[in-house]
Order: C-alpha cells, then structure tokens, then sequence
C-alpha cells in the first residue's frame, strides 16, 4: 500500500496548535458522550477502536485534503492530527461506557445516599464505609440530579462536587501517569526489539499519512459506501417505519429460555455489522481461529453444566468461567513479565546508573530512571489516596500491584495481536482479592472502596492504557516527538475527569437520573450495586476455595496452551483466546469472526500476503465509513433528542 520513499527527517507533530485543539475539543468530547450516556446509554467503548474518534479522525483528514488545495499555510500534518486522535481517545476510554469505565460514576457515588432509608439501613451500613472525599452525600445537592429540572450552575451544587471532581481527577490521572510510565518502559522491547506490529495503529496510520494510497485506493471507498449506506438506511427505516430495515443481528433469547441445558448459553445476542467484520479482519488468522474453537468449547462447557444440574445459575458457581478467565489473565502476565525478565533487570541497571546494554534514546518519552521514578511517585500518590479509604498496607499494595499487571496485559494483547476486544470482567482486584482472601478478611471499608471504584474496576473493553502505548508507537518515523505526545497524554487524562463531571451535572441535572428522560440503565447500575454492597457488608465472607482452583486451573490451561504455542509452530490454538473468548462482545462477534476466518482463510491459501495486504483496504474503509456515519447520526441524536439513534 506504501510507495518507497526517502527517510524522514524526524520533526514534532505535537504542535502548540494541536496540543490547543485537542484540550479545546476534550470537553466537548465528553460531553457529547455524557449526553449519549444520559439519552440511549453510550454508543462507542466496547470495542478495541472508537467510533467516534475514527469517525471524526476521517472527518479531519477530509478537511485536510481541502485545506491543502484551499489553505495550504493552515493544513495539518499527519503528527498533529494524529496527536488530537491521541487526546481524545483517552478522553474517550476514561469516560464512554456505563458498563466500562467512567460513565457509570455518578450513579455509584450517589445512589446509597439518595436512597437510604429507615427499612435499608444504608445510613449505617454503607455511608461509614465509602470514601467520603470520593461521594456526594448532601440529598438537597442530589435532588436535582435524580429529579431533573435544575440548574447545576449555583454554588451550593458546585461546591458539592469540587472536592469528588479533584479526587478522581487525581486518582484517575495518577493511574493513567504511572500507565504511561510503565508504557514508555516496554515499548522499546515490544516494538524495536520483538517488533509487534500494533494492529490497532493501522488505520489511523493510513488514514493520515500523505504517502499512504489509502484514499485514493478504490476498495477503501467501497468500503466506506457500504457501511454508510447501512447506517443511512438504518435512519430511514427510524423516520419511515414500513421500510423494511437490514438486520445487522439476532437475538435468540426466546428460543433458549426456560429450556434447558440451552438456558444457561450466556449470551445470546448475535450481530454482524461492516464495523465488527473489519475489526474481525485485522485479528492474526490464528487468534481467529482460537477465538471461534474457545467461543464454542466455553459455550458447550456451560451448557454441558446446565445438562448434568451442576449448578443453578450460569452466572455463579460451575463452571465459573471468570473465575478461570481471571487465572489465564495472570498466566499470561507472568509468562510476558518472565519472557522479558532480562530486559527489565537492564532497565532497572540503567536507572540505577550501573552498567547495561540498553543505552539511553533521546527519540524515547522518558529515559529509563525518569520512568521508574514517575512510576514510583505514582505508586505513591496511588498508595496515600487508597490509604485514605481506610484500606490496609497489604491490601494497597496487592490492589495496584493486580491493577498494572492486568493494564500490562492488555497493552501486550494490543500490540501483538490487536483482538477487537479485551473484556476482563472477573479479572481485576475487587474480584481476585475477595475470591482469595474473603470479604471478611478484607474489612468493611476495603469493600465499600472497592463498590465505589468499581466504574473503574469492570469489563476494561475502553481501558485507554493500551492507546497510550499505541501513540508512543505511532510517534515513529517523525510523526510525533514521544516526550510530547506523553505529556499531551498525561494532560489529557485529568482534563477528561473534571470535563466529565461538569458534562454530568450539566447534562444529569436537566434530565434527571430517576425520571423516564434518561436511560434506565444508569439508575439501574447504582441500584445493583448497593443491592450487591448490601449483601456483601451483611454477610461476609471466607476465602472461596472452589473459585481459587478455578483460577488455579484457567492459569494452568493458558500456560499449557502458552508453551505447545512456543514449542510447535504448528500449533493452532493461540493461548490468548481462552481467556478472552468468554467474553460478551467477542460472543457476540460469533458470525463476523467466522466470516474473517473464511476469508482470510481463502485469502492467505490462494493469494498469500499480498492478497491480504490488497484487500486490507475494503475492510478499513468498512471501519472509517461505519464509524464516521455513527458519529454524524449520534451527534444529530444527541441535538434532537434520540430521534436517529
């Protein structure tokens, strides 16, 4: 797709201007995913790339193509549109999915207070155990949130808000500092040495460079007028009923309900749209593959569960698949930290100014000491805030240490194999630590952190850690000056939160969370929530020891799939699909994996690497037609009140 050209003189994209355009454009990002929340729950985050983000990326580098004939003076470089890109993807991922991260925050700091009663008891149970400085407690502050129909803009309300904004501003970009630190440590392992090739880079990539074919190759535009007639059609069938619509899924809840072994088949949502198939066909042929076979043994091995009544719920007990989702998370965790062991021990020597192999590049986002040391005063400021909630030394360090091991892990399943999702729900610490150690052990106020952070501590689908990786590495060739697009990155993150919350009070007090204008979901999150912390304070609990051999037997599986994967290059299964495969949006993905299997498949047997790399067009210009057309309907949604969405 590329023409040879001569090397490039390496220049900075990360322009005042486009450092300026992506911190003016930040809010308005948030807001308008806030507002999407409130309106229909959320239409991006699920999924390794945003919607939004390719959508108005392509948008840019129309008016780009025009600015260089019109305006040639004004036109950007492929480093500065790639540096807004950059921005507002972290805004996107710390703020995008009620079941993800940030957009379910203001149910969870809220609810227990606005709903405590004389009959609940939440006064006494739950309010002594939620960090106070991460709450809102005052019910004459939350009534115009629940109830709608307020101005946010008094300072009562304001004032209510400053001190939980600034924490999480903190907390957050603390987390996302200590990331970028880490990130910044292994990329020169993960892309020099090891040469990942970041699947997930490629499409931006080529959407912005000059020298890229891309918008004058015509399958891409093909591409792209396929996937815009189907949303546009989409529309239609919403404005005129009686036009027959194009189904883009299939849920076969009622063929399997109440009919068992099949009731206990998890998920039972299908779909297949131009935006899944061409995240399908970026996947590596054999994580494809895994996918599909891992997809159908852990569907078979829960309805094999359902069949013999070995347990009463698919969503607890045997075979408990995020119990072992959480064991091959780890097992992947170590065999990265144990395969890479001595580069970071020459890491550690460089930092520490003894002698080392690796030599300082002034190309690099930090040297190595800089890195280590921003590391440890994140961990600190990390460690002193979790301190605050009441939370145990032991229970801090177990707590961060899982948390960036797991962020790790899915900057490393981004770069090497770009899966088009990355759902570890049951694998982060307020589910290992209590499945280890008992809620009993933990104490009280461990748990009411752990219920008040937990719009952090989900599913992970828009985790933003693996894109500040991908910035780092799209900063080669002169794109992008590293040390820029970090800093631009670390800006971006606490910028994000404080935008995030004035877009909730702004949009959340003017609809009102308990009444029909906003989604029932966010309501309907805080209540599951309290419910679960309820129970959780009233009963606790000791270690589980059967969920401990669970994750005992998820790790051995992903190790032993790890080491046939290393020994026999003939060996299909891939280790990363087993613990990944159990995931909702890659179940949900079944016909469009199936689909790239075959054709790619095909592609590689008759037509071998070129005519992957021929084809590869067609299927970005599905991913930039979908994604630019469900930006404009959700923007036009979200200015005329869910008309087209």
């Amino acid at each position: 797709m590329r023409e040879p050209t001569p090397p490039i003189t390496p220049r900075s994209g990360v322009t005042l201007r486009a450092l300026a355009i992506g911190l003016a454009l930040t809010p308005l990002n948030i807001l308008f995913l806030v507002k999407s929340i409130w309106l229909w729950g959320g239409f991006t985050g699920s999924e390794s790339l945003f919607t939004n983000t390719v959508g108005f990326l392509f948008l840019l580098v129309l008016l780009n193509q025009w600015l260089k004939r019109a305006r040639p003076s004004w036109a950007f470089s492929p480093g500065e549109m790639l540096t807004v890109y950059v921005m507002l993807n972290i805004g996107t991922g710390l703020t995008s999915s009620v079941w993800d991260l940030g957009g379910s925050i203001a149910p969870r700091i809220t609810y227990p207070f606005w709903f405590a009663s004389h009959q609940n008891g939440w006064r006494d149970l739950i309010w002594p155990n939620m960090p106070t400085w991460l709450t809102v407690r005052d019910t004459d502050v939350l009534e115009g949130l629940y109830l709608g129909r307020t101005s946010p803009y008094s300072w009562r309300i304001i004032s209510a808000w400053l001190t939980p904004a600034l924490s999480w501003a903190l907390l957050v970009g603390s987390l996302m500092w200590m990331m970028l630190c880490l990130n910044s440590v292994v990329r020169r392992r993960w892309a020099d040495e090891e040469k990942l090739p970041f699947p997930m880079t490629v499409l931006p990539l080529e959407l912005t460079d000059a020298r890229s074919s891309l918008l004058g190759n015509r399958l891409f535009w093909i591409g792209v007028s396929i996937a815009a007639f189907i949303q546009l059609w989409s529309v239609l069938t919403r404005l005129v009923p009686t036009i027959p619509a194009i189904p883009m899924g299939f849920d076969y809840t009622t063929y399997v309900e109440n009919n068992r072994p099949w009731s206990f088949i998890r998920y039972t949502e299908i779909s297949w749209s131009p935006w899944l198939l061409g995240l399908a066909y970026l996947i590596p042929l054999d994580l494809v593959f895994s996918l599909l076979v891992f997809d159908i043994l852990w569907t078979a091995e829960y309805v094999i569960v359902g069949q013999f009544g070995w347990s009463t719920s698919k969503w607890s007990g045997l075979p408990y698949g995020e119990q072992q989702t959480a064991g091959g998370f780890l097992a992947l965790a170590i065999a990265v930290i144990w395969l890479d062991r001595r580069y970071l021990a020459q890491v550690l020597r460089n930092a520490l100014g003894l002698p080392s192999r690796l030599s300082e590049h002034a190309t690099e986002a930090f040297s190595y000491r800089v890195a280590l040391l921003g590391a440890a005063v994140g961990i600190a400021v990390l460690s002193w805030l979790l301190a605050r909630t009441g939370m145990p030394g032991w229970v801090v360090a177990a707590f961060l240490a899982i948390y960036f091991i797991m962020c790790l892990v899915i900057s490393r399943l981004r770069a090497q194999l770009g899966p088009p999702t990355h759902q570890l729900y049951g694998a982060m610490p307020n589910w290992i630590l209590p499945t280890i150690a008992g809620t009993r052990t933990l104490g009280p106020k461990t748990m009411g952190t752990f219920f008040a952070l937990r719009s952090y501590l989900q599913e992970q689908r828009n985790n933003p850690v693996p894109a500040q990786l991908e910035a780092l590495k799209m900063a080669e060739r002169g794109r992008m000056e590293r040390r820029r697009i970090a800093i631009a990155i670390a800006v971006a993150a606490p910028l994000a939160m404080l935008s995030f919350f004035w877009a909730t009070l702004h949009v959340g007090y003017h609809t009102g969370m308990g009444t029909g204008n906003a989604q029932v979901w966010q309501l309907a999150i805080g209540g599951w929530d309290m419910e679960e912390l309820d129970s959780t304070l009233r009963n606790p609990t000791k270690p589980d020891l059967s969920a401990i051999a669970a994750v005992g037997v998820g790790a051995a599986v992903t190790f032993a799939l790890y080491l046939l994967k290393l020994q026999f290059t003939w060996w299909p299964l891939h280790p990363v699909a087993f613990p990944i495969a159990i995931a909702s949006t890659i179940q949900g993905m079944t016909p469009v994996i199936f689909a790239a299997w075959v054709l790619k498949s095909l592609l590689h047997r008759y037509g071998g690497l070129r005519a992957h790399r021929t084809a590869l067009p067609f299927f970005l210009g599905l991913l930039t037609g979908d994604a630019t057309a469900s930006l404009l309907r959700a923007l036009a949604s979200a200015s005329l009140n869910s008309r087209f969405y």
